[in-house]
């Protein structure tokens, strides 16, 4: 709390809080973050002086330390008078344990609730000297993390994939060659062994496939830059809904029939607890250049054409009475605009996406692209390269993408934001290729946006006609460079436009596997890279590119094109959400 008040951060407090509770909310939560991270990375750096790694997390999710294998310290043995005192109180304890019901008392009870504590205090002074081997430290590492009381933690002795020792080296069961004899060992603060019995390194543990983890691999996008466009769609998609009563009573309706009359659990598109859902994740609270990525904010702020003049009216009844004698059109008004500040942010091709919110965004008929327009920083700069280009491909065709397949990123991100932008079309770009720019939207956007590019359904059909994959280059997350093309425009090649810019698949085909979905050519991988909003494949180096294709300079797709495929038939929706007015 100190530092971050020193560091300039802001506090609300609740004057009216009583001891229990603590009132107090940080409002700078970037600003909280970072301060948090500085002292975990000064934790990390003087672990890091006895284990192989040491990395700070603010928090370590399961499913990232299940990656890693493990190395168990060898267990402390009690000594000569731990012995004794544990076999005294054991004897003590079971002896206590034979009484009946009625001989206890509450001198009794005391002593035995004694004997359980301090029974307890011997085996965690006994686990406080488990030891970790000198080779160890030299194969394993941990990472700083903030435990759930707030302290420190450190999660030690993880080993990462690549540092996993092999069969030869561990024997058949699995403990490290040797006697874990360390005539150099020294204790650094954490205890090391001498002479002792061989640790064992556990492998990884099996992770569950994270949905949505994938979803967003296909899309090409990182968590940071989903949160952002999932909160500019969704503002968006509120602001229209206020201005709509029919599709507001219609959701409202649905998600409240089925509350009172089917039994069950049921996942729903509005929080009608009812609450107001933010605007904004809560590292852009404060962020004044988020303001002009999200236009959907400034229409959710203009409540000008609202009634509220029955809400200043203190008596409850006399203010029910106020509302219910405003004019219909005013109470739908102040209907949509109360449901649509309760929808949940989605993008379209997120796994727990709502099809019924799907289907109000198809009825809202809402012109994305003419609200937000892709900049560098915003978009091109937070994707990966080879993302980038296959949109260029997409949507401005193989020539132009091919000339700026050497750019560096940034210089990429730039051109890419100069060809979106509205306006006149910049040097290089015609006015049918402009018109496709100004037409795309990204990703998971447009009502059930599955998020590929269109040339990721060329390539689905690619595969189902039985094409050897080893034939073609596998996509490395940051390679960024288009296959040596054969002279044919793949936004030409593309599966064709549906009218509202989202190509769209004939037959629907099978899903990817696995290990497919991993090596496209997206540029997406997130194993590959851990932080997708980074790019760190993009060293600055000029990347080399394709030889030009032989193919008419200012190419471009036939007709609108954003770059995503979208369902042609989803889900089975109700008809009346189905019904576009």
């Amino acid at each position: 709390m100190d530092d971050y008040e020193a560091a300039g951060g802001a506090v609300m407090r609740d004057l009216f809080a009583d001891e229990v509770e603590h009132g107090v909310w940080f409002e700078d939560p970037v600003l909280l973050e970072k301060l948090a991270m500085d002292k975990l990375q000064a934790a990390a750096d003087e672990l890091a002086t006895r284990w192989k790694w040491a990395v700070p997390m603010v928090e370590a999710a399961w499913n990232h330390t299940a990656s890693f294998g493990r190395i168990e310290p060898q267990p402390g043995a009690p000594t000569d008078d731990e012995q004794a005192e544990i076999a005294k109180l054991e004897a003590r304890h079971d002896e206590l344990n034979s009484l009946g019901e009625d001989d206890w008392t509450e001198e009794l009870v005391a002593e035995a609730e004694a004997i359980e504590a301090r029974l307890d205090e011997i085996e965690g002074g006994i686990e406080a000297r488990a030891v970790f081997r000198r080779e160890d430290f030299a194969m394993a590492g941990c990472i700083v993390t903030i435990g759930r009381d707030g302290a420190h933690q450190v999660i030690q002795g993880l080993v990462r994939p690549e540092d996993m020792p092999n069969r030869t080296e561990t024997g058949d069961a699995g403990a490290p060659a040797g006697n874990g004899y360390d005539p150099d060992a020294a204790d650094n603060g954490t205890h090391v062994a001498g002479p002792a019995v061989n640790s064992s390194v556990t492998g990884p543990m099996a992770q569950p496939k994270d949905p949505q983890a994938e979803a967003r691999k296909e899309a090409g996008v990182g968590i940071g830059l989903a949160d952002d466009l999932r909160a500019i769609r969704t503002a968006l998609v509120k602001a229209h809904l206020a201005g709509d009563f029919e599709a507001a009573f219609d959701l409202m309706l649905f998600q409240m029939g089925r509350a009172v009359f089917a039994r069950g659990y049921h996942d729903q598109a509005l929080d009608i607890a009812v609450k107001e859902t933010p605007d904004r994740p809560m590292t852009r609270m404060n962020e004044a250049e988020f303001a002009g990525w999200s236009p959907g904010e400034a229409m959710l702020e203009d409540r000008s054409h609202l009634s509220f003049d029955w809400l200043e009216i203190e008596d409850d009844g006399e203010s029910f009475a106020a509302l219910r004698a405003l004019p219909r059109a005013e109470k739908e008004a102040l209907f949509a605009a109360c449901a649509a500040r309760t929808v949940k942010g989605q993008l379209a091709f997120e796994p727990q996406a709502r099809p019924e919110l799907e289907a109000t965004v198809a009825r809202l008929d809402i012109d994305f692209a003419a609200h937000v327009r892709p900049t560098a920083a915003m978009l091109w700069s937070r994707i990966n390269k080879g993302r980038v280009l296959d949109v260029a491909r997409t949507v401005f065709g193989l020539n132009w993408a091919s000339a700026r397949s050497k750019y560096k990123k940034p210089e990429l991100a730039e051109a890419m934001e100069a060809a979106f932008a509205a306006g006149d079309p910049p040097v290089g770009v015609s006015a049918e290729m402009h018109a496709n720019a100004l037409a795309w939207t990204p990703p998971g956007f447009a009502a059930f946006d599955k998020g590929g590019t269109a040339e990721d359904v060329g390539d689905a059909a690619t595969e189902a006609a039985g094409t050897d994959p080893a034939e073609a280059p596998a996509g490395e997350p940051e390679s960024g460079e288009p296959a040596a093309d054969s002279g044919t425009d793949p936004a030409q090649a593309a599966s064709p436009s549906n009218g509202n810019g989202h190509a769209t698949e004939a037959d629907p085909e099978p899903e990817p596997s696995d290990d497919a979905a991993a090596s496209a050519g997206n540029g997406a991988a997130e194993s590959a890279n851990p932080d997708p909003d980074a790019d760190p494949g993009d060293n600055g180096e000029a990347d080399p590119g394709p030889a030009a294709a032989d193919v008419p300079d200012g190419i471009a797709a036939a007709g609108p094109v954003s770059g995503h495929d979208a369902q042609e038939d989803p889900v089975d929706i109700p008809g009346f959400l189905r019904r576009v007015q």
